[in-house]
This record gives C-alpha cells, sequence and structure tokens, in this order.
C-alpha cells in the first residue's frame, strides 16, 4: 500500500524533471536563434555598408572618367576647331573672303556641337537620369571621335529594367571594360551589345577585334583589368562576370545582371 504514493511521487518528480530539461531546451534554442538573427542583421548591414560604399565609389569613378573624357575631348576636337577657325579669321582678305568666312562658320559649327555633346557629360555621374542605353552610347560616341575605333551599339529594348544603384554600378564596369579594351586590346573595333532574358536578366557584351590574351595567365596587378574587383561589384548587384578571349582573335566581357527592384531587405 506505500507503493503506490512512493511510485506517484518518482513519476511526478520525473515528469517535472523533462519539464524543466525541455523548457531549458526550449530557452536554450529561444537564445541561438535570437544570436543567428542578431548575427544575420550584422552581416546584412555590413554587407548594406559595403554596398553603399561601392556606389559611392562608383559614382566618383564615373565622375573622374568624366572629367578625363572632356579634357581629351576639349583638346582633341574643340580646341582644334576653334584654333583653325582663328587662323581663318587671322587670314582673311578681300579675295578669299567668303570662303574663310564660310571655313570659319562651319568650325564654329562643330565647335558648338561638341560643346553640346559635352554638355551632356557634364552630368555623368548622374547616369540614372538619361539611362544605361543612352550612357553607353554616348561612352561609345566619345571613343569613337577621340581615339578613332569604329564601334557599334545593338539593344533591342528601350529601357532595361534596372535600379539605379545597378545602372551606376553596371556603367562604371562598361568603362573599366571599353578603358582597358583601349590599353590592352589593339583593337580596331569594339561591338556593344544588350539584350534581356525572360527571366529578367539583362546581359551587356562588349567585344572587340583586338590581340585577346590567355585567361588563365590573367595577372589584375599587371593588365590593369581588375576582374576580381569587377566581380565583386557585379555580385553586390545580383550580377556576374564573364570573359572570353583567345590570342588574336580578340576579346568578350559580359555582364550579366538580374533585374531587382530591391537588392537588401534587412
Amino acid at each position: 500500500m506505500l507503493q503506490a504514493p512512493l511510485y506517484t511521487d518518482t513519476v511526478i518528480i520525473f515528469g517535472c524533471a523533462i519539464l524543466v530539461f525541455f523548457l531549458f531546451f526550449f530557452y536554450l534554442l529561444i537564445i541561438q536563434l535570437h544570436k543567428r538573427r542578431i548575427l544575420h542583421q550584422k552581416e546584412m548591414t555590413d554587407l548594406k555598408v559595403q554596398y553603399d560604399q561601392t556606389i559611392l565609389q562608383s559614382q566618383l569613378e564615373i565622375q573622374e572618367q568624366t572629367f578625363r573624357n572632356i579634357s581629351q575631348e576639349i583638346h582633341d576636337n574643340i580646341g582644334q576647331a576653334l584654333s583653325l577657325a582663328k587662323l581663318n579669321l587671322n587670314t582673311i582678305s578681300g579675295a578669299n573672303l567668303e570662303e574663310k568666312i564660310g571655313v570659319t562658320e562651319n568650325l564654329l559649327t562643330k565647335a558648338i556641337a561638341d560643346l553640346r555633346d559635352l554638355s551632356k557629360s557634364l552630368h555623368g555621374e548622374k547616369i540614372t537620369d538619361i539611362g544605361l542605353i543612352a550612357a553607353i552610347e554616348h561612352e561609345l560616341n566619345i571613343v569613337e571621335k577621340s581615339v578613332g575605333i569604329k564601334t557599334t551599339f545593338a539593344c533591342e529594348q528601350d529601357a532595361l529594367d534596372l535600379s539605379g544603384e545597378q545602372v551606376i554600378v553596371v556603367f562604371r564596369m562598361f568603362q573599366e571594360i571599353l578603358n582597358n579594351t583601349l590599353k590592352h586590346a589593339k583593337a580596331s573595333a569594339i561591338n556593344v551589345t544588350i539584350d534581356s532574358e525572360d527571366n529578367g536578366k539583362t546581359n551587356i557584351k562588349v567585344a572587340d577585334n583586338g590581340v585577346g590574351f590567355d585567361i588563365l595567365a590573367l595577372d589584375d596587378k599587371k593588365t590593369g583589368i581588375g576582374l576580381k574587383n569587377m566581380r565583386q561589384r557585379a555580385k553586390l548587384i545580383k550580377g556576374d562576370v564573364q570573359i572570353r578571349s583567345t590570342a588574336g582573335k580578340g576579346t568578350t566581357v559580359t555582364i550579366s545582371v538580374q533585374s531587382t527592384s530591391n537588392i537588401f531587405t534587412l
């Protein structure tokens, strides 16, 4: 008769022990989940800070490149046209008056048109205002006029489904590719195409007919291509960079970006 209460007490104690164990387990689980959530938020915050710094750096680099383009354009084209116009005015005589005025007028018209184009470049850091398509076209026009390399551009879309931040980073990457092509490729032609896939991915392909190179022997420090840096930028905007090159057969660089209206959700 005494064993029944003892058995009941044992069951109660054992049950309480199990209950305490589970309560303690769930407490530890909640603490662990809370720590993981805090860690995740910190990682996302750090990534957002890195992303903002990359956007700012890209804007500054675009501005710097824009000013370099302006300086070169003024020196090579506008300055030359104005110098020739001045020379024509200084050599006017009664015999060639009409001819000299006509030539001078044409030179001044060209200088004014070039200045009008440059006025657009002054807002190059606000590349989102004009859009990626117009910005790339403008950049290729500058290259063709200042360097003499033949450029072609093809895009079936009137507008691209990219956020403002994506446009800034992609355009800076495009400038970097273009600059390295001019420095290293010894190309006579550059072809740029933009296409959008059904899954929302946009591809910007830059191909040249230059000397090409061995990708396996690619050295960022020596070539200046900065592939690692470009891929890091691309990753921040849900993108990727691929390079195909063969010695003597040119190089093709493709930037692929997944359309997204909100890259970071904290």
